[in-house]
């Protein structure tokens, strides 16, 4: 069983994460990231999700990367270098619908036309960026603070009542 993570992000500024950093500084101005992206995730499982198979699928599907907008590459979990890009302490936070309708339709479209992929899975990856000051145990807690929402002012990138949150590896470069 093989399986292959793709991200793909805007080329141009994302509104989404500037609009939601902007908000994280205004409601936690002293824990709040100097840096927030944000990319969609999508997992392919299966037999033939090789790496060569879902470049294939990602030039063919331009609902899955639009090439005129976006970019992607292979994405390779804890280890990958966009958690680790130099200068700052980051982390990162994989927020999954608990019912995806978007997992559901692209499995069921993929799985009829092509054999090898049993199941494709879509979250969004928020990545933040805090000072090079910011300890690894202290980037992990800011972010899970910031990303789960509780009430109105505390956290914003993820419902836990209706999302599955996965905080990925943190990294100081």
């Amino acid at each position: 069983m093989s399986e292959t993570s793709i991200l793909v992000g805007l080329k141009a500024p994302d509104p989404a994460a500037m609009t939601a950093l902007s908000t994280l500084m205004r409601i936690s101005p002293e824990t709040a990231p100097l840096h927030l992206s944000r990319y969609d995730h999508w997992r392919f499982t299966g037999p033939g999700a090789v790496r060569e198979f879902v470049s294939e699928l990602v030039s063919h599907y331009t609902d899955i990367v639009n090439p005129n907008k976006q970019t992607w590459s292979f994405f390779e979990g804890e280890t990958d270098p966009i958690l680790t890009d130099p200068g700052m302490t980051w982390a990162a936070v994989l927020v999954t619908d608990r019912v995806d309708s978007i997992s559901e339709n692209w499995t069921g479209i993929l799985g009829r036309r092509h054999r090898g992929v049993e199941s494709v899975g879509y979250s969004v990856l928020w990545r933040l960026g805090f000072s090079r000051s910011v300890s690894l145990e202290d980037a992990r807690d800011r972010t899970m603070t910031m990303a789960v929402t509780t009430h109105r002012d505390r956290g914003l990138l993820a419902n836990p009542v209706s999302q599955l949150i996965e905080l990925l590896g943190t990294s100081k470069t």
